[in-house]
């Protein structure tokens, strides 16, 4: 099976419907897979988990009501899609909030999931949404009861001191982030070191970076190195991300692309986001590594979908020359954000009729928050030169978030 591609069995009746949802739900399964199993839950995680969702359905075009409607619309599918059935009436994409429903529909599967059949998707299909229904029904169940033992104080104090490493790296967190208790420096490296001796390849990892940066310890970077290097060893993908920019920048340890390379993408294959925008550039620009333009439009749709705003806009740059109403969208997406990038290309786009229909009035709009934004690096364009088709070279433009005056 090649994940990379979606190619994964399916049943030819699968033609009459949405072929660009059903073709990469196999990648989006195995995406969540990876989400859940490498993250706690948290309420900010949980937020990240639904813009994820939306974010892959944005990509492939997607309405999250014809999504609904196509799942739900035979009982015998159920076994195939009930983690993406209950996650959407949970949490409100493309229907309204329904908790019920999402109980009903997460405790349907868990409960009889031996001898039903579906219409659609093979047994590996169905495996893997068996494993991540199970993930929600218990973030459903248990997220408040988790959340609240996550955050006693003096539950994780009192296991932490009998040498559990969980609560000792919980401990060393709020000593680092003055919850609870005041910061404290020298507490922080007390219970990290504890927790890493323990096991604890998170403890390892933040320890490393206390090290790495002098944080209430010397600074010693083959210390940082050796830490992050037991970290990774354990599957930690920051871990997995550090290695590889000590590789690239030469930082730790000698500069090496092809080991950065090695770590940078084992760590985008435990769901690294930046270190799958890196992945694709490595893929695209083909210098260290042999050139595959295919892999590395795979790495970056991958990073934009997980939210990276560099990929999404490679990803727009991508489909302007195949693509121009999809290349817009996500240029819009970014302008959005504020982005000044994007912002100028949507002005541009509104200018010359790309992907959108011609509009003087809105591409005025958005070259006047391109002109007013508050970055004073970037290159100037007035009004009647932009508007007379002058244009600014994209590349000199920063790439960041800005504020209007």
């Amino acid at each position: 099976m090649d994940s990379q591609n979606g190619n994964f069995p399916l049943d030819q009746n699968i033609i009459k419907y949405d072929s660009s949802f059903f073709l990469n739900y196999f990648n989006l399964l195995q995406d969540l897979y990876i989400f859940l199993s490498n993250r706690e839950i948290t309420e900010s995680e949980i937020d990240e988990l639904n813009e994820f969702i939306k974010k892959f359905l944005f990509e492939y075009d997607l309405d999250p009501k014809n999504v609904l409607k196509i799942m739900t619309s035979d009982s015998k599918n159920m076994t195939s899609y009930s983690s993406l059935i209950g996650f959407f009436y949970q949490y409100g994409i493309g229907c309204e909030v329904d908790e019920i429903k999402a109980f009903e529909t997460y405790f349907n599967v868990v409960k009889n999931n031996k001898n039903e059949t579906n219409n659609i998707c093979n047994d590996k299909v169905k495996e893997l949404n068996e494993i991540v229904t199970q993930y929600f029904y218990s973030m459903l169940l248990y997220k408040d009861i988790i959340l609240n033992i996550r955050n006693n104080y003096k539950l994780h104090i009192k296991h932490a001191e009998k040498g559990d490493n969980v609560s000792q790296y919980y401990i060393g967190n709020c000593y680092y982030s003055g919850i609870k208790v005041k910061k404290n420096h020298n507490k922080v490296i007390e219970w990290y070191s504890k927790s890493s001796e323990g096991g604890n390849i998170k403890a390892m990892y933040d320890l490393g970076c206390c090290y790495k940066y002098g944080y209430g310890v010397a600074k010693n970077k083959k210390k940082a190195f050796e830490l992050y290097l037991k970290s990774a060893e354990g599957g930690y993908k920051y871990a997995l991300y550090e290695l590889g920019n000590c590789y690239h920048y030469g930082k730790c340890i000698f500069k090496d692309e092809i080991k950065a390379f090695e770590f940078y993408i084992k760590a985008a294959e435990k769901g690294h986001i930046s270190s799958q925008y890196l992945v694709a550039n490595y893929y695209y620009d083909g210098i260290y590594i042999p050139k595959n333009e295919e892999k590395g439009f795979y790495w970056y749709r991958k990073a934009a979908i997980n939210g990276d705003a560099n990929a999404q806009f490679k990803l727009a740059e991508y489909y302007a020359n195949r693509n121009e109403s999809k290349a817009f969208k996500w240029y819009m997406e970014l302008a959005n954000e504020s982005r000044l990038k994007a912002t100028y290309q949507v002005a541009k786009c509104y200018r010359d009729g790309i992907g959108i229909d011609k509009n003087l009035e809105e591409a005025t709009n958005w070259i006047k928050k391109y002109e007013t934004s508050r970055y004073y690096g970037k290159p100037k364009i007035t009004l009647d030169e932009f508007l007379n088709g002058s244009n600014i070279k994209v590349s000199s433009i920063p790439s960041y978030v800005y504020t209007e005056m």
